[in-house]
């Protein structure tokens, strides 16, 4: 789901794994126009990756280095078919309040997105998964 969604960007004019702030590392897309940039993290990692992600996003709107952060996690019933204790959108719900203060004095948006499954089937092939927490690919 991801490499599809990060091609996708990728054909849009994104640019992908780039940096957005000193010393905060690379998000998964970056856009940018005329200095407006817009940063999307969609996390395949467990919760603690999923809380870095948003910390640095929220950091940077502070720092006015990114205009919009968008964390996309799956929500727990999509989560269940995915890698063992990936981040998910309830779990992130608690720190909601706290996000929206970090930002609140800030010009720009921080947003986390659910992903929800359409529908499931025992007719497609199950998603793999490593030992590391991750999905292989």
């Amino acid at each position: 789901m991801k490499v599809k969604f990060i091609e996708y960007l990728q054909a849009k004019g994104w640019r992908k794994e780039a940096s957005i702030s000193d010393n905060l590392g690379n998000v998964d897309a970056v856009f940018n126009r005329a200095g407006k940039v817009i940063a999307v993290e969609w996390e395949t990692g467990n919760i603690s990756s999923s809380h870095r992600s948003i910390n640095k996003m929220a950091f940077a709107i502070q720092r006015q280095d990114i205009l919009a952060g968008f964390l996309i996690v799956p929500c727990r019933t999509l989560a269940k078919y995915l890698t063992d204790r990936i981040g998910n959108f309830e779990e992130l719900e608690p720190y909601f309040d706290f996000w929206r203060n970090c930002t609140v004095c800030y010009p720009g948006i921080l947003s986390i997105i659910g992903i929800e499954y359409d529908d499931t089937s025992y007719d497609v092939p199950r998603i793999p998964k490593g030992t590391s927490g991750r999905a292989k690919n």
